[in-house]
Formats: structure tokens, sequence, C-alpha cells
């Protein structure tokens, strides 16, 4: 899920005077040399295109450097990506075809967003969101929360986790109003929260899976839900999570 936030909430950050190449621009001649390569069609569907006019050159590399590990992919027709992969944190660029950055989202190997950043169309840096400094309750205090309950805090169990029973656990932060879906219990709107979902943990003693939504100031309990299982849909079509309330904070 993406986090935006009120444009009060975006930091200007001011050009550096450094050239684009020097910089932000995806060096495309490496990626060229380097990556692996195909041909790709854009025909309403992606297909694969070995002898076609129409097809433009794919690239994707995979690359190592200093234990992180660095995926660039794209080409000059829809754009391309990097993600880069360390220990704790996801960082995941967008270029348009010409190599010219146009955002850049960094987030934990838990899933929550430590900053997002906008770029101009000369590729200059023009927007930021720093999560870190919108919220008092920090990323440090809810993992404390989070191991003096008992929650999984496995790397692993949050990227690789394939589980057709449970849902995808993760931990998200943002304004309530990006979130009615998962707390439409809570009557909030541009409060920062904290969220939860679906890890498996302890409440007052209770072991479960649940799903928390804990104030983003105060680190209070707004709101814990505990899944039980997943139930029919409408009609009996498809289904969906289903859970149980615990506590509702007034």
């Amino acid at each position: 899920m993406k986090i935006f936030f009120l444009l009060s909430f975006i930091s200007i950050i001011s050009c550096n005077g450094q050239t684009n190449k020097d910089t932000n621009m995806l060096d495309l001649d490496y990626l060229k040399k380097n990556g692996n390569v195909s041909s790709i069609s854009y025909n309403g569907a992606v297909s694969i295109a070995e002898d076609n006019k129409s097809s433009v050159k794919h690239y994707k590399l995979s690359e190592i450097k200093n234990n992180i590990k660095i995926i660039t992919e794209g080409d000059e027709e829809i754009g391309f990506s990097r993600t880069i992969n360390d220990t704790d944190y996801i960082t995941i660029t967008e270029f348009d075809g010409k190599g010219f950055p146009k955002k850049s989202e960094k987030k934990s190997t838990y899933g929550f967003y430590v900053n997002q950043l906008e770029y101009d169309q000369k590729g200059n840096p023009s927007k930021e969101i720093n999560y870190d400094l919108l919220f008092k309750f920090k990323a440090k205090d809810i993992l404390n929360y989070m191991k003096n309950n008992d929650f999984n805090l496995d790397k692993k169990y949050y990227q690789n986790i394939l589980s057709s029973e449970v849902p995808p656990p993760t931990i998200l932060r943002g304004t309530a109003d990006e979130f009615k879906l998962l707390i439409p219990e809570l009557k909030l709107n541009n409060e920062f929260v904290w969220i939860i979902s679906n890890v498996e943990g302890s409440y007052k003693g209770n072991k479960g899976i649940y799903l928390l939504c804990l104030d983003g100031n105060t680190g209070k309990e707004l709101l814990v839900k505990k899944y039980l299982g997943k139930k029919s849909g409408k009609n009996g079509i498809g289904t969906y999570p289903n859970y149980e309330t615990i506590l509702v904070s007034k």
C-alpha cells in the first residue's frame, strides 16, 4: 500500500547544483552493456517477441555489491526501476525511458515506509516525505512494542510468507484515513497511526494472529482485532478475513 500525506507535510528540497549525470540518473550504458536483454512487444499485454519490428529491448541486471542485492530492469518504452535490498531496508527508484529519476521510496524490510522522494522533470529532487520526522512514536518504538509482546520479528517471515490461510503480515504507518478498510471501527481522519497487520503474537497473554492500530504519537493501542480465519463473501462468492474485535479505544 502506498502512503500519501497532505501537502503541508511535504518539504521542498533545494537543488545541490550537481549534474543529474553524476548524481541521480540511471547509467543506461552500463545497464545495456552488463544486463540480460530480451525483446518485448507491448500490445495490450506484455508478450515476448523474438522477431518483431515493434518490439523494444528490455534489460534486466542483478548484482550483489557489498552484500547488497541490486536489481535494475526496464526499457525505453515504459521506463526503468531499480530495487536495492540491504539488511534492513528496501529502496525502489522509478526512472523514465531516458534514465531520469521520477520517484524513490525507501521502506523497512517489515513493510513500513521510511521516506518518499519525488523528482522534477530534470531529475532533481523536488519533494520529500520523511516519515520518521512525522511520527513521535518512532520505528524503534514499534519494534520494541512488538518484541515485548512476542510478535514475530523474523524478516523472512515478512518477505516470504506464502500461506493461503493467513493474510500477509506487514507493518504500516500513515494517516488513519488511508487505512479505513483495515480500521473502520475507528472514527479517525488525519491522525498518524501505526498498524501491525496479521502478525503472530500475544495480546494480554492470549496468543494468536492480530491486527493492531497504535497512535502514531503516543503508541497507545487504539484498536485490537484477532484473526479468526476466513469467511465467505456475499452470496458465497470469494472469502475475506474474519476478525474478533478485542479493543476499540474511545
